[in-house]
């Protein structure tokens, strides 16, 4: 069963390394994971709000488990959500478990129930899990207090949102140094200080602009190029920063919603 559900497309990204969390905000969460490689801790925890590196981690953590001869494998319940909740079956029979975007099961029992037997089965057979969410187990409006219950058990860490500029700079240099990709230090050096904080839109933006010199040799880089590269980091921000002014809106409003449908009645 277990090879059946690597056909489904779960295979790890292998576009991540341990490396791109070098900077001082990860320290605490990269020592968890060293916890995790040597078994002095069963689960692991992880929240933060989008685009702040949470599934990329969740990716360089299972490739870790890998190149230690060990199994894993990476879910999106995201892109899960919509298929057959027997997906999760025999699962457990894996080294490591992540299971990325928990927070999309609350609009479903049945999948918070597959979940928390593939936790129990899991614990059984002295697996791993790893997990990762939006908010803390605590705030998760689950059904299932039982599945709350186990989640809440794992050490939680709150991953860093992307303000400190050390961070972006290690898993910047740690990423192109892995694509072997080089850029004019002029362009390095606006992505960071004027370019999005939150890591995942700072990677779209670097894969963005990389097609504009993957046809030229560092001796053909005109400053006409640079100052295209340079105007381009500042469009594609101006979008990030756009899509995460839509994205609070978004979540004010149903917070809102939320209140009104809870509000007592008056008679």
């Amino acid at each position: 069963m277990a090879e059946a559900q690597l056909s489904l497309n779960l295979d790890i990204k292998h576009d991540a390394s341990l490396s791109d969390f070098a900077g001082p905000g990860w320290m605490s969460i990269i020592d968890a994971v060293r916890q995790l490689h040597v078994g002095l801790i069963g689960q692991l925890y992880l929240f933060g709000s989008p685009a702040t590196g949470k599934s990329h981690l969740l990716s360089a953590i299972c490739e870790s488990f890998i190149e230690m001869d060990k199994s894993a494998i990476c879910l999106s319940l995201n892109e899960l959500i919509h298929t057959d909740v027997h997906v999760l079956s025999s699962l457990e029979n894996f080294d490591l478990i992540a299971i990325d975007d928990l927070e999309v099961l609350e609009q479903s029992s049945q999948w918070q129930e597959a979940l928390f037997h593939l936790i129990n089965r899991s614990r059984e057979g002295q697996r791993q899990l790893l997990f990762a969410a939006n908010k803390p187990a605590g705030d998760l409006p689950f059904q299932l207090r039982d599945l709350l219950t186990r989640l809440a058990q794992a050490p939680t860490f709150k991953v860093p949102n992307g303000e400190n500029q050390a961070d972006r700079q290690a898993l910047l240099q740690s990423i192109l140094r892995r694509r072997g990709w080089q850029f004019d230090g002029r362009i390095i050096n606006h992505l960071l200080t004027e370019g999005p904080h939150r890591i995942g839109a700072m990677m779209e933006v670097l894969n963005y602009i990389q097609p504009m010199f993957s046809n030229l040799g560092r001796s053909n880089i005109s400053k006409a190029v640079i100052s295209d590269a340079l105007r381009t980091i500042d469009e594609q921000t101006l979008v990030a920063e756009l899509a995460d002014i839509a994205q609070e809106t978004q979540v004010d409003n149903d917070a809102a919603d939320q209140d009104q449908h809870t509000m007592p009645l008056d008679f």
